[in-house]
């Protein structure tokens, strides 16, 4: 669960693969109370979640959306094996599914159809998916997350692992 102030970070958690959802929390709301389910991480840049001292609660410092996926992977000591790249909906978040060519006619440009092999579908909100050429440029960014590389600064914040 990513707080709704950092949007950006939710788009970059989706590329990775996560199961991500956003909304707009308050340290008061949460004291006391456990996250809805286990392995579930609440991600948040309110410093006021500090105080709660809680392990499903994660205070990033950094301020770019690449910078926060990084600190967010390297806090958490995740690898490139955890990840599954662009497996998500960017969108509304679900998992997508491989669909055939044929199955798109009318729904792509001709150009498109012919020059790509692989389509994936959202089930939820139908968004098609195919690897353009931007795919390059957030495979690099997703492995600049990963190697630490992802931050302004390009050395992560000396924060704990977990609050």
């Amino acid at each position: 669960m990513v707080d709704g102030a950092l949007g950006g970070l939710v788009k970059w958690l989706r590329f990775c693969g996560f199961d991500t959802s956003s909304g707009k929390f308050r340290a008061s709301d949460l004291q006391g109370l456990p996250l809805s389910e286990p392995g579930v991480i609440l991600v948040t840049s309110q410093a006021g979640f500090r105080k709660l001292k809680r392990p499903d609660i994660l205070v990033i410092e950094t301020a770019s959306p690449e910078g926060q996926l990084a600190e967010v992977i390297h806090r958490l000591g995740l690898s490139w094996q955890q990840l599954a790249p662009l497996s998500r909906c960017v969108r509304c978040n679900e998992a997508l599914r491989q669909v055939g060519r044929e199955q798109l006619a009318g729904r792509l440009p001709d150009h498109v159809l012919h020059n790509q092999a692989d389509f994936f579908e959202c089930p939820r909100c139908r968004r098609l998916y195919w690897p353009g050429s931007h795919i390059q440029t957030i495979m690099d960014r997703l492995r600049a997350a990963v190697s630490g590389r992802g931050v302004e600064s390009g050395v992560l914040p000396a924060v704990n692992n977990v609050l």
